[in-house]
């Protein structure tokens, strides 16, 4: 299990790279993914993160040092996951526009008279 902290907002919330269940933001850059994944519980205990998330609803999100910033760009980098996420968004964004096209969802059948 996952347990993360916003980087927006300082919620905990179950994933770094999902959704946040408060405000909604999610990581996209490989800073804001960076980010995320270090404020999880691979890194801390869950009052570190509970004070980190306090921190960053003050209005002082943590900053990392070049070298720990480097290595989970590499981590993200190396996972493919920012090519993941951008190629996920633009399935969502064809799929958000197609479905507008369409017709109603409940018309996925024909009716037929025998």
């Amino acid at each position: 299990m996952t347990m993360a902290v916003c980087f927006k907002c300082g919620v905990i919330k179950f994933g770094a790279f999902v959704p946040c269940p408060k405000c909604h933001d999610c990581p996209e850059t490989e800073d804001d993914l960076a980010l995320s994944l270090a404020m999880t519980d691979h890194y801390f205990d869950m009052p570190t993160l509970e004070q980190i998330g306090a921190s960053v609803r003050d209005g002082k999100p943590p900053k990392l040092d070049p070298e720990t910033h480097a290595q989970l760009v590499d981590t993200i980098r190396s996972s493919g996951m920012l090519v993941k996420r951008q190629g996920m968004a633009k399935e969502a964004s064809k799929t958000s526009e197609s479905s507008s096209t369409n017709r109603p969802w409940w018309k996925f059948w024909k009716w037929r008279r025998a």
